[in-house]
């Protein structure tokens, strides 16, 4: 039996959980990083220049100096941990996902016939899901180390993403056959959650690139990645239509010839 994935599965745990524990950490001993927009450090600087001035008790400023640097390094740490949210979840949610999309519409058969469209499709969409699930984590345990969370509707559409991808993936097992009656209504349902999935998943993105820092060189590199996407969709989409119109004018013109 391959043991690789059982490694990988085993290393991605314990990641998880030491950042868990990270997080805890900051969240009872370093109370600072509990902010959802930023620390001001000049204003713990200050705060530390008033004490020496006043004459507080040596110990007393210590102390004070020695929280203020476990405050300042926690919140470097909660950075990374969302700046790892943030790039996570636009790879898996907002990359591969759409890009499974655009496999499974446009290389079944027109215009692009690719025998292997469903397997890339369904690497791409369980890829995309597995990463984003592993981003969604991240932002449970943002959620947890900050007391004065304020993203909140980023954070439940983030779960309803995360459980209706999953029921898009595990669908697939239920997929009927194709001669089967019911394999219509299953097709029509699996395509109408796939498109809502990008758009709340769109949407979404863009609501967490607002808690980014800085947060316009996120936005604007999102929408150089959707910009590439729809270019290509809609290239697609219209070569589609060409290959199709142009098909239906060849067996018309051929219906007329041998009618005449």
């Amino acid at each position: 039996m391959n043991s690789y994935p059982l490694i990988i599965v085993t290393v991605i745990i314990y990641f998880l959980l030491s950042i868990n524990a990270q997080t805890s950490f900051c969240n009872k001993e370093c109370p600072i990083t509990n902010m959802s927009r930023g620390v001001d450090m000049h204003q713990v600087q200050s705060h530390m220049q008033e004490m020496e001035s006043l004459h507080i008790p040596n110990t007393s400023v210590q102390t004070a100096k020695v929280r203020s640097w476990h405050s300042h390094h926690a919140w470097h740490h909660y950075r990374h941990i969302r700046a790892m949210h943030g790039f996570i979840n636009i790879i898996g949610w907002g990359l591969l996902l759409p890009i499974g999309v655009i496999v499974a519409r446009y290389c079944r058969e027109v215009p692009m016939k690719c025998s292997e469209w469903y397997t890339l499709h369904t690497r791409c969409q369980i890829s995309g899901v597995f990463l984003g699930s592993i981003g969604w984590v991240f932002g449970m345990l943002l959620r947890k180390a900050s007391k004065h969370y304020k993203l909140h509707t980023h954070g439940v559409l983030g779960t309803i993403i995360f459980t209706l991808a999953t029921i898009q993936v595990l669908s697939i097992c239920l997929k009927p056959e194709e001669e089967h009656e019911c394999h219509k209504y299953w097709k029509a349902c699996h395509h109408l959650l796939g498109y809502a999935l990008i758009a709340m998943i769109i949407a979404n993105i863009f609501r967490g690139i607002d808690n980014q820092s800085p947060k316009y060189r996120w936005k604007w590199t999102y929408i150089v990645i959707l910009a590439i996407l729809a270019s290509i969709a809609l290239a697609l989409e219209l070569f589609k239509w060409i290959k199709i119109i142009v098909y239906k004018s060849m067996v018309l013109n051929r219906s007329t010839h041998a009618s005449s």
